[in-house]
């Protein structure tokens, strides 16, 4: 996988039209808060077709109404554009110059973003963690996406029977239909965490040694009831709050070393070494999925991380076929750097 140009339009502060990329490791030099997780954002969302972090209308430059995003990419089976537009309210994705879907690009084109940001899906709130989750499976299955989106829809739709209080059939119907879909989700969710658990500790392993092993398990919000029970015992909590309470929305990742949860009792050097084993267990899926390895983002590759984890960040960068990789100095060993300043982005 290989990420041959990417073009620029008002995508918030960055202001170079368009930029061509080699093969191996690319640096980008840049001093803080200069934008260089805007360059990455923008990458990341034109190879995967998902924004990240901000809303469509903050990643939109001041006083445009309108943002474009374009990268050429290449796999195994040859060249592709893909394209993103943003406007408010809108995400619009095309591959070739015809309109597509997110799950679409994930056929052809993969990318990991592995930025200090990702100490949240530790410390964040559980929404995180299964962000992470989703986004893995959303990846790894384009019809994990469709069954995910429909199972939103259906929750919305039950709880808006849920507080009207007099839904009648109606409320059997969805609460039937959110049945189905949340034993699917589990089922997908349990089979990916299991995976993901094997990757996680053993690039735990090898990044800090093997004196503390670390688990990842589903947490159910229903525990181990059968769906459809807890869906009943939890019906009087429902009529009282109007919304479905239980449901694989409420999920979490459970996350412990040596049997302990990281969120209360790791260190902080514990817990970014979680989160960068969580973004090498993605980065192993994907590899396994294409044939060959994503592009890789480091995103402030230093940051928070002893020498021994940079090492190892920079080995993995090494063996993909292409990484991008950013830091207030140029990152031993690339030779392909460009400089941030002011939002203009130039080669050194």
């Amino acid at each position: 996988m290989r990420l041959y140009s990417l073009s620029l339009l008002n995508f918030r502060n960055l202001v170079t039209p368009s930029l061509c990329f080699k093969g191996g490791i690319t640096g980008v030099v840049v001093p803080n808060a200069a934008g260089k997780s805007n360059l990455f954002h923008a990458a990341y969302l034109g190879l995967t077709g998902e924004l990240v972090g901000k809303r469509i209308a903050e990643s939109v430059s001041l006083g445009q109404e309108q943002a474009h995003i374009g990268v050429v990419i290449e796999n195994q089976l040859g060249l592709n554009s893909i394209e993103v537009g943003l406007s408010p309210g809108r995400k619009i994705l095309k591959i070739d110059g015809q309109i597509a879907r997110t799950q679409d690009i994930s056929r052809i084109s993969s990318a990991v973003l592995i930025a200090p940001d990702d100490a949240e899906l530790i410390h964040g709130s559980p929404s995180k963690r299964r962000g992470y989750i989703d986004g893995v499976l959303s990846k790894l299955s384009p019809r994990y996406t469709v069954i995910l989106r429909e199972y939103n829809r259906v929750v919305e739709q039950r709880n808006a029977c849920l507080k009207s209080h007099n839904a009648g059939t109606s409320l059997d119907i969805w609460t039937e239909r959110l049945s189905n879909l949340a034993q699917e989700i589990d089922s997908l969710r349990t089979r990916v965490s299991v995976r993901i658990e094997e990757l996680s500790n053993q690039a735990y392993r090898d990044i800090a040694g093997p004196l503390k092993p670390l688990t990842i398990t589903l947490k159910r919000a229903y525990g181990d009831l059968p769906f459809t029970e807890a869906l009943i015992a939890s019906r009087p909590e429902e009529k009282v709050r109007g919304i479905t309470v239980v449901g694989p929305h409420r999920d979490d990742l459970d996350l412990r070393l040596s049997g302990h949860s990281i969120q209360t009792y790791g260190s902080r050097g514990e817990a970014r070494t979680t989160a960068l084993a969580l973004r090498i267990a993605e980065f192993r899926l994907l590899e396994t999925k294409h044939q060959e390895t994503p592009i890789l983002l480091l995103d402030d590759f230093s940051a928070e991380l002893d020498a021994s984890r940079r090492e190892f960040l920079l080995d993995l960068a090494n063996t993909s076929s292409q990484a991008l990789v950013s830091g207030t100095e140029p990152p031993p060993g690339t030779h392909n750097d460009f400089r941030i300043d002011g939002g203009t982005i130039v080669a050194s």
